[in-house]
């Protein structure tokens, strides 16, 4: 079953859509996991950093790792 229309396109066609957003949420549980088990933020910094993850696609992510190398660093 075809979720977008066919001829989009090989990434956005069929199953690469699904793939794609399954890698993200899955970026996005390793980030939450590490946020919430490995690092020394406080609740507040927590809860906002769990917000952008959730609701920023892709970049929130992103930011976030950028974001805990440059405060290990």
């Amino acid at each position: 079953m075809e979720f977008i229309t066919p001829g989009v396109g090989s990434l956005f066609g069929g199953s690469g859509l699904l793939a794609v957003v399954a890698v993200y949420y899955t970026l996005v549980l390793v980030s939450l996991v590490h946020l919430i088990f490995k690092t020394n933020y406080n609740l507040k910094e927590r809860l906002l950093w769990m917000l952008v993850l959730w609701l920023v696609p892709i970049i929130g992510a992103i930011v976030y790792w950028v974001m805990w190398n440059k405060r290990s660093a």
